[in-house]
């Protein structure tokens, strides 16, 4: 990645369009949702479903939108994000080092810095790195933050005036600027920080779709941003150590691994933050009884945040790789190969929750959702995301309980995973 040129990069992107863009005429529903185009993201979930527990897409990979097969793949250890290639050399018959031929191109995880971002990390790092966290980023550690995640909520709502866009005017500051503060960044680096966080935005969608080149020059210069801040942050708190996530991980792991999940935390975790609490003002408004309900009583909060992981999760798509053959509802799966799960329609399936289609917050659990599986990076962002969508919420209801919508809810171009919101206009 580092030795390719602009116009080599673009040319692996736009390869890659042009597949997922022929595979998507194809009427394959997966195929659709990485084409990303515009299409109805929850009637292509829909179609996913009628193929089949597990279906072979023409756009080469095995995928799911059933809840019982979904749930089993994304708890099997045999299944992760990290691809089983990807610390292989590339070899001839006699194991020798080759170099690819020009017609060969790039896969997206080899010329994108997700390593960096913890995102191909394999499970047993997973979970090691989850119970490090768990004292210091765990629901109940984080509890001693909510405040200063409701203030930073209020001052980027004060900031931003009588009508706003929601995303680039509020959520997208507030995640950013609480991030900033439980690592320990100083103030006088927040603007950079925040912009780096913008700037790294589509990095789960990049994992599957292709991006445009200056979405993926903007990932990978920000990439490379936080990187230098962050390593130079690590170096002051190992002399000098504060009451900072930073400062506690130090203690704990070593530099690398600190500046890494740091690296998730900042620009992934701020991220999906951003898009759930997003999301969940989206569907409240779309539903004025519940957003009602909210400002009487702000303790529905998580309520609402739970089933808006549900109804409109801020991860659409989870692409894993076999590291072994395996065989998943009844299918026969070699190592290798790609499957994906199809999150937010397997929490629309109607064999777990009853009337799925309907944002209902009030809902009994009838079983569970599959926004953060144990065991992939996501999962260690869990806590913190929650935490910043249910104190964006309970500020917004109490500070904002006539917000209206004065435009309809743009989301972001070839964003498959995460279907991020892009604008979404309100007044007070």
């Amino acid at each position: 990645m580092a030795s390719m040129t602009e116009s080599e990069l673009g040319r692996v992107l736009l390869t890659h369009r042009g597949v997922q863009w022929i595979v998507g005429t194809k009427d394959d529903p997966y195929a659709l949702l990485l084409r990303a185009a515009g299409d109805d993201p929850h009637r292509l979930g829909e179609l996913i479903r009628e193929r089949g527990r597990l279906y072979r897409s023409s756009a080469e990979a095995w995928v799911t939108a059933h809840h019982e097969v979904a749930a089993a793949a994304l708890r099997d250890p045999r299944l992760g994000f990290r691809h089983p290639d990807a610390d292989a050399p590339a070899a001839d018959d006699e194991g020798e080092r080759r170099e690819p031929m020009p017609w060969e191109v790039p896969a997206l995880r080899e010329v994108l810095p997700f390593d960096e971002l913890f995102l191909t990390a394999g499970r047993a790092d997973c979970e090691r790195v989850r119970a490090t966290l768990e004292p210091l980023l765990g629901a109940t550690a984080l509890e001693r933050w909510r405040p200063a995640a409701e203030r930073a909520q209020r001052r980027a709502l004060a900031a931003a005036g009588a009508g706003f866009d929601l995303r680039s005017d509020v959520a997208d500051p507030f995640a950013a600027e609480f991030v900033r503060q439980l690592l320990g960044v100083p103030e006088e680096d927040g603007d950079r920080f925040a912009a780096f966080c913008r700037g790294a935005a589509g990095a789960l969608d990049a994992m599957v779709c292709s991006p445009h080149l200056r979405t993926a020059h903007e990932l990978i210069t920000s990439v490379g941003g936080m990187r230098s801040l962050l390593t130079d942050l690590i170096a002051r708190r190992g002399e000098q150590p504060g009451d900072d996530l930073v400062s506690a991980l130090l203690k704990v792991t070593h530099d690398n691994e600190v500046r890494s999940v740091c690296m998730l935390l900042a620009l992934v975790g701020s991220e999906l933050s951003a898009t759930l609490f997003c999301n969940a003002v989206a569907s409240l408004l779309d539903h004025p009884a519940s957003w009602r309900s909210l400002c009487e009583d702000p303790d529905l909060a998580p309520a609402v945040v739970e089933e808006t992981l549900r109804y409109a999760p801020p991860v659409r798509l989870v692409p894993l790789y076999a590291h072994e053959d395996l065989e998943l509802a009844g299918t026969a799966v070699p190592a290798g190969a790609q499957v994906v799960v199809a999150v937010e329609a397997a929490n629309r399936d109607s064999a777990v929750h009853a009337e799925p289609a309907v944002f209902d917050p009030a809902r009994e659990r009838s079983g569970e959702h599959l926004a953060f599986p144990d065991g992939l990076p996501t999962s260690l962002l869990a806590p913190l995301v929650r935490l910043q969508a249910g104190s964006g919420l309970r500020v917004l209801s109490a500070e904002a309980p006539g917000v209206r919508r004065t435009g309809p809810v743009l989301r972001r171009l070839r964003s498959g995973v995460t279907g991020a919101v892009l604008e979404l206009p309100l007044a007070l």
